[in-house]
């Protein structure tokens, strides 16, 4: 469980409160050189907690390694160094310092946290209890404190964790003032060597400058010497600021201490300019008040972003519309449909689905070629255009695949509206169309329904739509309305929906699990829940087959409950073995509307005691646009509760940039339609590295889906994509494929 200490809160006239501010004015701490600081802090801090061992570790940069900066052995009163733990050693423990502010490990031995050690270390010393407290900066974890038990075990109490939180925050800062002074040594070098333009101001104008800033602005020291930084602007930036009043009321907010950061427009003094990254800190020097300026040219980065999102932009068309038509497409459809429907039922108006199919297409296709076909399937799409201008209806038009179109229709809906455009449709279609010297005649078999007497969503609408369609085909008929007795699957799909309410209730459902891991190591970091029904007369019934009807219905909800508490069950069998194995399961729209959901979830990872950090929850773009305001509600307590959230699918959405600013989500999973043609496809390549290098921009962590084969993974390796899932891994399995697949992966 994670805890959250703050520095110092404990009660007055104790030994502990007596010995941390005994050390917080010491000048062996803050005067002294690291080593000799850190060699008097754990002399102090073994006597006072009566312990016999305490140590001081460092992360390396890359975050895989402790380095043992002091450890103090009571009984030997000796200090070591330069001991090393390698994460790939220990990853439950370096886990377990990223999550947690103190592991408070009573049985250390046995503890999931810790007991990773027992043979090579704690069993030898006699280590019964470990209390680790992490040194962090900026939210970071930077290292460790260690306070080590032999003999007999020890319940740590709650002053003992503070105390303990509070000194691996002094150390934190004692390593932070070193650094600052190792800086400073450097800090002539750097200012004379670094790329960026580095500059000190004061009293408004550029006292001293580095030699980039000279390059950077292609000037003489004497030009710009004396000068103010609002003369190497514009009059006025692109969004109107005048630059002169803004740069001087950022150089007075730094001033005050206000750290400024922003982006402004240059000029050179050969009159080019450039975009660029400014950065203002208050500078004391001596006695006078100055601001430390940098200036980093993003020009680059700028042109990327704006070729990125123009990536966006074609990638969201492409696959929202039709590449033959240039037609919105289905998933448009169901979106739009989604949206329209929910108007429509605030304002008590009908929607109507036509669903057109064409008469004698294949034939022509056949006949005269493929690439005649889809001359015709772009002609008929803007004859249909021009039908729905001449119909003076509110209406959208799609191409759903083949020769199939569709057109929703809103506002003022009637029979008689509905007639009167489909009138007009079948006169466009059925004017001669010259292709190649011959004259064709194409007409249309027509199939209605309505909202909301024949359903509530779009995929209800169009499969009621489609089922008056072939009756209009089958019975010769230009149009035909939907009715329940025309609907030979109804009996099918009720009949669909009460097994799976049994198959709840009698356990006929099972999870199968598909391992992910981490790219860099191979290691598993967890897998994603998969559903899958074993029907008593069906045999394997396919999740396309019944997950859509249940999003369609309340069964949703129960179903969703047993795929949680399913999975809560085996994260919970898993860590009785010894495993920590998170598990991300699928939540549809309906779950993401439902207020009740986050205290479910609550009370399932209670009842399992399962570690909010080993649930992830997946969601999709397109699932919080039914009702975004109460799906951000939703999201946002799940996040709350401590559980990582992950946006699956990405890139089949359409509007990725905006999620990714709102959503408080750690992680983004490529759609593997991206992923499984990267090394083809040079479009899905740029995808994918555009992807990563966003998903990185916003701090997430990347998984890419689909990885099918060695060579793809490595190149996502080279990308710097943290994980990866798919067949190449490891397919779909029972759980007991899983673990024979789990423990191999260890050995």
């Amino acid at each position: 469980m994670s805890n959250t200490f703050t520095s110092p809160v404990i009660a007055a006239s104790n030994p502990l409160v007596d010995t941390y501010i005994a050390l917080s004015k010491s000048e062996l701490i803050w005067k002294a050189n690291l080593n000799s600081a850190l060699s008097h802090i754990a002399r102090t801090c073994a006597g006072v907690m009566d312990v016999e061992r305490v140590s001081v570790w460092q992360l390396n940069s890359s975050q895989t390694e402790l380095v043992c900066l002091c450890l103090f052995q009571g009984d030997g009163n000796a200090i070591e160094q330069g001991v090393v733990l390698a994460s790939s050693e220990y990853p439950r423990y370096f886990s377990a310092l990223a999550a947690e502010r103190v592991i408070d490990a009573n049985q250390a031995q046995t503890d999931s946290r810790t007991n990773e050690f027992s043979d090579a270390y704690l069993r030898p010393l006699d280590i019964q209890s470990m209390l680790d407290a992490t040194l962090r900066s900026e939210g970071h974890t930077q290292g460790v404190l260690c306070f080590e038990q032999q003999v007999r075990h020890r319940d740590w109490s709650d002053e003992e964790k503070i105390f303990a939180a509070s000194i691996a925050d002094m150390i934190s800062q004692l390593m932070m003032l070193n650094s600052y002074r190792d800086r400073e040594l450097r800090f002539r070098t750097l200012f004379e060597g670094t790329l960026d333009a580095v500059m000190v101001i004061r009293d408004f104008e550029i006292c001293e400058c580095n030699p980039s800033m000279l390059t950077m602005f292609g000037s003489s020291r004497e030009q710009l010497m004396d000068s103010s930084l609002s003369k190497l602007s514009p009059l006025s930036q692109p969004d109107g600021r005048h630059s002169e009043h803004q740069i001087e009321t950022r150089i007075k907010a730094a001033l005050n201490g206000t750290r400024q950061q922003f982006e402004w427009n240059f000029h050179r003094m050969d009159g080019t300019s450039f975009h660029a990254e400014v950065g203002l800190n208050f500078l004391q020097l001596g006695d006078m008040k100055c601001v430390l300026g940098t200036i980093r040219d993003v020009s680059d980065r700028k042109q990327a972003e704006a070729a990125l999102v123009e990536s966006q932009k074609q990638l969201a068309f492409r696959t929202s519309h039709d590449a033959l038509t240039e037609l919105p497409n289905r998933d448009s459809l169901h979106e739009n449909g989604a949206s329209l429907l929910i108007d429509a039922k605030r304002s008590g108006q009908n929607v109507a689905v036509l669903l057109l199919d064409l008469n004698r297409f294949k034939d022509v296709n056949d006949t005269l070629g493929h690439r005649i076909g889809d001359f015709i399937l772009q002609k008929v799409a803007r004859r249909l255009l021009t039908a729905l201008q001449k119909s003076n209806t509110k209406s959208q038009l799609y191409r759903l695949g083949g020769d199939e179109f569709a057109v929703i229709q809103y506002g003022i809906v009637d029979q008689q509206s509905i007639m009167a455009l489909v009138s007009t449709v079948n006169k466009e279609l059925k004017m001669p169309m010259e292709v190649e010297g011959m004259f064709l005649e194409m007409g249309a078999s027509i199939g209605v329904a309505l909202y909301p007497e024949h359903g509530d969503s779009s995929h209800a609408l169009l499969r009621c739509a489609d089922v008056a369609m072939y009756h209009a085909k089958t019975h010769g008929e230009t149009c035909s309305f939907y009715s329940n007795e025309l609907d030979s699957h109804s009996t099918r799909r009720l009949t669909m929906l009460a097994d799976l309410g049994t198959a709840i209730r009698e356990n006929q459902l099972q999870l199968y699990y598909q391992p992910r891991i981490d790219i860099k190591t191979g290691a598993c970091n967890g897998c994603e829940a998969l559903l899958r029904w074993d029907h008593p007369l069906h045999g394997m019934v396919p999740p396309a087959d019944f997950i859509p009807l249940a999003e369609m219905t309340e069964i949703i909800h129960p179903l969703s409950l047993w795929v949680l508490t399913s999975a809560m069950k085996q994260i919970r069998s898993w860590m009785d073995q010894g495993k920590e194995i998170a598990i991300a399961v699928n939540l549809s729209a309906r779950n993401l509307i439902d207020i009740h959901c986050p205290s479910q979830v609550k009370s399932l990872l209670e009842e399992f005691d399962v570690p909010h950090r080993l649930l992830e929850i997946e969601i999709t773009e397109s699932a919080l646009i039914t009702d975004p305001h109460r799906a951000m509600q939703v999201v946002e307590e799940f996040h709350k509760l401590g559980i990582h959230l992950a946006i699956d699918d990405f890139g089949t959405g359409y509007s990725s940039m905006s999620y990714l600013k709102r959503l408080p989500i750690q992680t983004l999973k490529i759609d593997r339609s991206f992923v499984k043609d990267m090394l083809s496809d040079d479009a899905d390549a740029v995808i994918v590295r555009s992807t990563i290098g966003l998903a990185h921009s916003f701090g997430l962590n990347v998984v890419a889906e689909g990885v099918e084969d060695e060579p793809t993974l490595m190149v996502l390796r080279n990308l710097q994509c943290e994980q990866a899932q798919g067949y190449h891994i490891c397919r779909p399995v029972p759980v007991a494929d899983f673990d024979a697949w789990y423990d191999a992966r260890l050995n």
